[in-house]
This record gives structure tokens, C-alpha cells and sequence, in this order.
């Protein structure tokens, strides 16, 4: 009852940033999706709260590959708070020059390349809100395969969640992007995630979100729930997966 108390509460006071997540045209801020401008302009990302659910994820003093780093913010909170270590890749220079000014170990490469390749065995890889941006995310997926230990930890926008629905709904298309409409290229539900895993070969062992409300997100997660966290673990290779 609280959590229906809140949510009224939330939509009372907030009508008309309601009505604008439903009905409203973004600007973009960036001319082009470039990535170096994209960090440029968007500066230091600071903390997200899903930094706590992957700290609750991975045990302390864990090796940790994050691919698509940004600047870095996500593997400074791991060391801080799990004693880990991490190491980052990221596609932007910019990016990568904010996560070494951070103290943390960054290279630069682009993952969506066809050339891109893992080097190393990690207890984890993150792949956060990053998925979503690139072209061939079930290459990149699957170019984990055999490089952790433990986990893979996958952070994705929900394009199931209600605002999304209610803006098809009159006729306009989800906004999950910050800067540039181009940042986003693949969409998924919770639904189609879940399918989009077991196809490439991995098992879902945990799911999670940091935003919306718990008690809705509980009942309804792919409703409710404006992202998801997911905690994958490869499966065994199938006899017709063997080349």
C-alpha cells in the first residue's frame, strides 16, 4: 500500500514530466554520434546505482574486465568497494583519457570490430548499457565465451517499460538515448533479452534493476522496470554448436 501511496504521490507531482516522457520531441545535443565528442560533451557519467548491484554481484579481490568503460567510474567504485582488479576498454579516447585521470587501468579498442579480440581470463566481464550501441552485439557476446570464470554482467535499457509502450502507443518511438538519437541501434524487452541469451548459448542466473518502483518491478519486471541488470553463465556446448 506505501508503494501505490508513493507512486500516486510520484505521478501527482510530476504530470507534466510524465507528459513529456510520453509525449515529447528531444533535441539532440550532438550534431552526429561520435563517441569522442560524446564523452566530451557529456563529461564525467559519476555514479550510477546499478555500481551497487554489480558490487553485490562480484566477490572482493575479483578480476574484472569492463568493455565499454566510459570513464571509468563503474571499475573506481569495484576497487573502492570490492577490492578488485579491473580494467577497462572503451571505443572513445576521451572516455579512456577520464578513467586513467581516475587511476584506472584503460585501453582503447573498438568492441564492435570485427577484429576485436579478448585477451585474458577474467573472474568477471561487464558489458554495461553498452549492448545497445553497437551493431553486432551477438559478436560481441559471444567473443566472451571462455574468458570468465564467473560471470558475465549484462546492463540494458528496458524498451518494455511503460513509458516506452504508452509512446508507441501515440505514435512515437522510445527515447533511451542521452545525446544523439544514434546512440542506440537494438532494442530489447525482457522477453526478447531472455530469448536473445539462450540463443547464444548462455543461461540467465540472476536478474536485477536499479530504477522504477521494487514492489511493481517484483510483480511486473518487464513492465515496471526501466532497466535490467543480468547475471549470465555460459551453458554447456551443444553437440551442433562443435564446428
Amino acid at each position: 500500500m506505501s508503494e501505490l501511496l508513493d507512486i500516486a504521490g510520484y505521478y501527482i507531482k510530476r504530470p507534466a514530466a510524465i507528459m513529456k516522457a510520453i509525449f515529447g520531441t528531444p533535441a539532440p545535443a550532438l550534431g552526429s554520434m561520435d563517441y569522442t565528442e560524446y564523452w566530451r560533451k557529456r563529461g564525467e557519467l559519476g555514479y550510477s546505482r546499478r555500481y551497487a548491484i554489480f558490487s553485490r554481484l562480484i566477490e572482493r579481490g575479483s578480476s574484472v574486465l569492463d568493455i565499454g568503460c566510459g570513464d571509468g567510474s563503474a571499475i573506481k567504485h569495484l576497487e573502492r568497494e570490492n577490492a578488485i582488479n579491473g580494467e577497462g576498454l572503451d571505443i572513445s579516447e576521451t572516455g579512456v583519457l577520464m578513467a586513467r585521470g581516475k587511476g584506472v587501468k584503460a585501453s582503447v579498442a573498438d568492441v564492435s570490430s570485427a577484429a576485436f579480440e579478448i585477451k585474458g581470463v577474467y573472474d568477471y566481464i561487464i558489458i554495461s548499457e553498452v549492448l545497445e550501441h553497437i551493431p553486432r552485439p551477438e559478436d560481441l557476446a559471444r567473443k566472451t565465451r571462455g574468458h570468465f570464470r564467473k560471470g558475465l554482467i549484462v546492463s540494458i535499457p528496458n524498451t518494455g517499460h511503460y513509458i516506452h509502450r504508452l509512446r508507441l502507443l501515440f505514435g512515437r518511438f522510445p527515447v533511451q538515448w542521452t545525446l544523439h538519437p544514434g546512440e542506440h541501434l537494438r532494442f530489447w524487452t525482457l522477453t526478447d533479452f531472455e530469448s536473445w541469451a539462450d540463443w547464444l548459448g548462455f543461461m540467465i542466473v540472476g536478474r536485477a534493476s536499479n530504477t522504477g518502483f521494487t514492489g511493481l518491478y517484483k510483480l511486473l519486471p518487464g513492465l515496471f522496470a526501466d532497466n535490467f541488470i543480468f547475471l549470465l553463465k555460459e551453458k554447456a556446448v551443444r553437440r551442433t554448436d562443435v564446428h
